[in-house]
Parts: structure tokens; sequence; C-alpha cells
């Protein structure tokens, strides 16, 4: 017996979310049990993977594997090559509801993992072919880390340092100098406010998942004049079962925690419904100019500016690409963006960035970043069909 479950997964784009947001109420979700590895330490080092993805290793039933942190998947995900590698079969069959579409997937229950210190054993987590999401990302990523680290235990993170530690809900103490947040729990969401371009504040969810800055749902944007008048590019977006197009602005303000930031991109949601329908969605850009406190069990955070001038990062180059192994494969073109303007087209294959030939480990090279570099880079790209392109670098939207 098959039951549907109402999932978001959305992990194309860099403004897009690695996890999976369940709200069906049949879904068997259960309460983990926690215990510390004494021997172990808090302290658990992570990559900020090209820039937007927080990459850290961890076991999952005694296997260890990197795995993607993101607070906004309601519960650990693993790719089913994975699943089935470690042992995982025949869980409940249930129909995934992606951004873009359904999708086949399975429940499996007992499932034990372990992060830092920390032990949760008989936690639920969901198997899923996240193929797309690793080709989008550019790395294989097994598992998707969910709710249940955020919600047992308080977490510290320093993007500078590339370190998170992991303490007690019970004998934490606030950082003296942080700005506390109050958050709103729905669901398997955590909310704070933010408000955009002076408007009222708007409910935005938490999602280190999220590469980008700022997602706004369609409901919310397409009310806001001040928004849908901004200059923007067509672009792609999506997750399970398919993709769509969006489209991308830069807002003028955004005020988070008694903090103010300018020129802050963000992403316009053209499908409605979704998990945070009417609201918004603020991802990792934003809290990387920060030392992040997680508290979540008691639903609030708290912030302490890093020192460091915030940087968003920016594409400037106006292609979404999936990495096949020896190559990008060009899914989309945003019209009147720089890549529009080098003639590079839908359907094209790139095995080459300024000389530096495509395959699995294109970033962990030094041109990991080359399309959100400065404004007036000239790039060099080749095709598979021997041309090769200069693509300048500019603001396009």
């Amino acid at each position: 017996m098959k039951i549907q479950m109402r999932l978001a997964v959305c992990a194309f784009a860099l403004a897009a979310s690695t996890g999976l947001f369940l709200h069906a109420a049949t879904a068997q979700i259960a309460t983990p049990s926690v215990s510390v590895i004494a021997e172990r330490s808090p302290a658990i080092p992570f990559e900020l993977y090209r820039g937007n993805r927080i990459v850290l290793n961890a076991q999952i039933n005694g296997t260890e594997t990197p795995m993607m942190l993101d607070s906004g998947a309601g519960v650990t995900t693993l790719d089913k090559a994975f699943a089935a590698k470690i042992g995982l079969t025949g869980g409940q069959k249930i129909t995934a509801q992606g951004v873009g579409g359904q999708q086949e997937a399975e429940l499996f229950q007992n499932v034990t993992i372990e992060v830092g210190n920390l032990k949760f054993a008989g936690a639920t987590v969901v198997a899923i072919d996240l193929t797309q999401v690793s080709k989008a990302i550019g790395r294989p990523m097994p598992v998707v880390l969910g709710r249940e680290l955020f919600i047992h235990s308080v977490i510290g993170m320093d993007f500078d340092r590339g370190e998170m530690i992991l303490s007690s809900p019970q004998n934490f103490t606030p950082p003296p100098d942080a700005h506390e947040v109050k958050l709103t729990r729905e669901g398997t969401l955590h909310y704070l406010p933010i408000s955009i371009a002076g408007l009222p504040p708007v409910l935005a969810a938490f999602d280190l998942g999220n590469g980008g800055a700022i997602s706004l749902s369609q409901e919310y944007q397409a009310k806001q004049p001040v928004i849908t008048a901004l200059p923007y590019a067509i672009s792609l977006t999506g997750g399970v079962g398919g993709l769509h197009e969006s489209r991308r602005v830069t807002l003028p303000k955004v005020r988070i925690g008694g903090f103010s930031f300018e020129g802050v991109p963000a992403d316009l949601s053209s499908q409605p419904g979704g998990p945070y329908a009417g609201k918004a969605n603020v991802g990792i850009q934003m809290f990387r100019p920060f030392k992040l406190t997680l508290d979540l069990g008691h639903d609030r955070m708290f912030l302490e500016r890093s020192g460091k001038p915030a940087e968003f990062a920016k594409d400037r180059a106006g292609m979404f690409t999936l990495l096949e192994g020896d190559h990008f494969n060009v899914l989309h073109v945003s019209p009147g963006s720089p890549a529009d303007r080098a003639g590079i087209k839908k359907g094209d294959k790139l095995t080459a960035i300024n000389g530096t030939a495509v395959g699995p480990a294109f970033f962990n090279g030094q041109m990991a970043s080359w399309a959100r570099g400065a404004p007036g880079t000239k790039i060099d790209i080749s095709k598979a069909d021997g041309a090769t392109v200069t693509l300048t670098l500019a603001n396009y939207y």
C-alpha cells in the first residue's frame, strides 16, 4: 500500500533547499532517543562547499559518509542508492510531492545517526532519488541531515572557522553580545520575521539547506508592487519532480534580527503552494555574516556579527547547468544574460571553463565559483563541439 505524503524538495538552484518537509499526519515519524558519546568531541569541522552548502562527516547505521546539513529538512533524507548500499531495503512505499511534481520514495524506521558526540537511535529517514540534486550541487550527496540534530542540541556555527559546536540545551548559556531572535514553530519548520524593502515584516522559514539568501513565495511577492516592479531575470529552479522558471531579483534592503543589509539577491517563486506559501524562506547567505547560535528546541536563535562585511553570492553568468561527468549540461539560459549574449544555448555541453577541464572534482578547484566572479571578468568556455566562446560576467538582474 502506498501512502501519499506531501513533501517539499527543492535542491537545484543556488537559492533552493535540499531537504524534505513532511505535512502528512499519516507519516510515522519517530522521535529518536538521544545520547552522548563521551569519547567524542562536540566540535565538528565542516566544509562550506561552493560557499553555500554545509557538508560534514557523520555516520548512519555505522557507515561514515558526507552529509549536507539542512535545517529545513523535516526528516533526514538518504539517496536511495546509498540506502540500499547500507542495507536499507523494503521500506514503506510513499509518494513524495516535490516542488516540481511527484516522485516515489521509501520510509525507514529504527535508523541510527551519529553526529559529533551525539547518537540518535530509532530515527526515521526517507530514501529518495537524489541523483539530480547531486548533479546540480556538483558532488555526490548520499545524505541530507535534517532536524534531528537541531531540535535535540544547541548548535554554535562559526562560518569563518568552518566549525560547529554541539552543546546540551540544559546547560546552555546565551552568548553575551548576541541578539536573540524569537522563532515561530509551524510543523517541522521554524520561522523568523524579516522586513523587505521597508515593507511590514513577513515570516520566513529558517533554512540552512537553501544555498541562497532569500526566496519569496508566489503568494507573498505577487501582492507587493515594490517587489514585482524590480528588474528581474528569468532563471530555473525546482527540485524532486521537475524544474520550473522563476524570477531572480536584487532586493534593495532586507532587515533581519535587528540588522540591515542592502543589495540582497532573491528568487521569486512562480509556483503557488509549497511549504512556505504566503511567506518567505531565508537561506545560508543571510546567516554567513553572523556567528550563529541555534537553540531551536526552545524556538530561538542568537545572531552576532562576525565583523566581516556582508558579501552575497550573486550569479553573473545566467545559465543553469547540471554536472554530467566530463561536462556541464546547459538546461536553461536566462534571456539577456551574459551567457545569452555569448551565444550559449540550452542543450550545449560545456567541457572546460578558462582552460580547466570539467569533471567530477571541478568544484574542488579554483574555478568552482567562476560564475560569481567580479563584473567585467572574461571567461573562456569550451564546448563539446570544439567551439570556444567568451562570456563577460555582469550584473544582469
